[in-house]
């Protein structure tokens, strides 16, 4: 199952989130690297990241998506592919 998630920060949080931003950028890596992230695509103010995302069910990309460092920043929407 792949899937698009549109993720939205609040800009009022990004001071906070800065010092997270290396450590997101390693774990995308790692995902990347084992072919669960397919792609990343960030907005010019930061505000807004687009992912694809590849795995067996929604629920699992839920759960790799909770481990991100920014998670608790994050809001997301799940758009499925075809």
């Amino acid at each position: 199952m792949r899937m698009m998630l549109v993720i939205q920060f609040d800009p009022q949080h990004l001071e906070a989130m800065s010092a997270l931003i290396p450590k997101e950028q390693e774990h995308i890596r790692e995902l990347m690297s084992k072919g669960i992230v397919e792609a990343i695509y960030v907005s010019a103010d930061r505000t807004v990241v687009w992912l694809i995302m590849k795995g067996e069910s929604k629920e699992q990309l839920e759960q790799e998506l909770s481990a991100f460092p920014l998670y608790p920043y994050m809001k997301t929407q799940f758009i499925p592919l075809v």
